[in-house]
This record gives C-alpha cells, structure tokens and sequence, in this order.
C-alpha cells in the first residue's frame, strides 16, 4: 500500500490529515479532508471507503498496450507525450510496437505502466465525467502502483511520480544486470516455512548465493528472490516443504 512522508503529509495542505501503517492512500479529491492513516486503529476502523482506485505493478505491461487508449483519448496522449519528454524516449512507441524484450525490461515497463495507468485514469474522466473520479475515496497498488496510487490521490505530481519511477526502474535494471538474479513465487506455506525453505536452499546452493522472501504478497503467498542457483533450488525443494 502506498505511504506519505512527513514532508509529502505538509505538501498536501490539510486535505489528508492522519496515519497508520500500509494503509491505502485517501484521496480526498473533491471533499473533506479524509484519513490516510488513522492515529489508532479505532480511528482508523471508523472510516469506511466506497470506492477504491486499486493501480496495478510491474509484470502488467504488454506490446500494444494504450495503442486504443491515446487514439480515444486526448488527454491520454498527453501524458505520453509529456512522459516522452522527461524519460528521453518515445514511451508510448515502445508500449504500442515493443519490441516485447525491451518493454519488459524493468527500466522501461515500470514508467510505462505508470503513464498507461494513470492514461487510464483520463479515459474513466472522459467516459464517465469528473463525478467518477471524485467519488474514488481511496487508492492504493501493488509495488509499483504504489507510486501511481500517490500520484493520482495528488500527494505528488504525474512529473515528480515519473522522476521517481524512472530512477527506481533504473536503479532495479542495474541491480540486476550487475549479477544474475532470479524470483519465485511460493504458494501454501506460511512465512515461518518459507524462511526455513530459503535457509536450505542457500545452504544447499552456498551462503555467497543466498535467497529471501522479497515479497510479502499475502498469507500462504510469498516471492522468493535471490541468487539464480538459489532460486532453482527453492522450486526443487519446495514440494518437501509443503508448498
């Protein structure tokens, strides 16, 4: 779920005034002032969103994606268009025509599903009227759409989103580039059963190529990542473990 810092709570001005942790973000667009984050979770429990903008991660891009959607929409292509400028490169090229290798390479699908999300956005508003988009209460996403979900509740621009977008997509593209990596998903274990299974397939692959839980995606459904070699032995041994 998407955050706010201390400094990006006084940017807003008032329009969220509270907090608790791995809370979805509130948008308060075109209402009173509502709670991101409760001081308790009492305060928390009292409210109760309608509707929520749920914003998706890394893994949803696809060639051809907001080919339909910039043709219908003008304030779709936009955004691409104002993306293009800040990334350097054509975005909404890359989405519409790939190639698929390039697209989904880290660097370049994390802006890419920003901008298509938030292009998306602009086609609820053009079909339905600003009354949908005032009527979403709160947002939240999954990893990268975290970033998307405090851009469009307006905790920071579409810019600034994309600045930081554009970095975190690099910065992950050169970590993995730097040593061969890999990701697992393990399914039906707890996460007490998915630590043990991580602690024996680094011992089994050696302690230099460790793996860990990265992703804490919900109960009995974990990512895995790592080491290459630690990864394929977590898939080996992962039926002895249950999963």
């Amino acid at each position: 779920m998407a955050l706010l810092s201390s400094a990006q709570r006084c940017a807003l001005k008032g329009r969220i005034t509270a907090f608790k942790p791995c809370a979805p973000v509130v948008t308060g667009r075109g209402r009173k002032a509502l709670a991101v984050r409760a001081a308790s979770d009492d305060a928390f429990a009292a409210y109760k969103p309608t509707v929520a903008a749920l914003f998706p991660g890394q893994g949803a891009q696809s060639v051809g994606m907001a080919k339909d959607l910039v043709a219908e929409v003008p304030a779709a292509k936009e955004l691409f268009d104002k993306a293009s400028e800040i990334l350097g490169y054509d975005l909404l090229k890359l989405c519409v025509e790939g190639p698929k290798d390039k697209l989904d390479s880290t660097a370049i699908s994390q802006p890419a599903i920003y901008v298509a999300s938030l292009a998306a956005v602009e086609k609820l508003r053009a079909t339905e009227g600003q009354a949908a988009i005032d009527a979403i209460d709160v947002a939240a996403g999954l990893s990268l759409g975290e970033y998307t979900a405090l851009a469009f509740a307006g905790a920071m621009s579409f810019e600034d989103g994309l600045r930081l977008v554009k970095l975190r997509g690099e910065s992950m593209q050169a970590a993995a580039d730097a040593q061969p990596s890999s990701m697992v998903s393990v399914i039906g274990l707890d996460s007490a059963k998915v630590a043990e299974l991580c602690k024996a397939a680094t011992a089994q692959v050696g302690e230099d190529k460790p793996v860990k839980i990265a992703n804490f995606l919900c109960p009995g459904n974990y990512a895995v990542s790592g080491s290459k070699e630690g990864c394929d032995a977590v898939e080996k041994l992962g039926k002895s473990f249950g999963a």
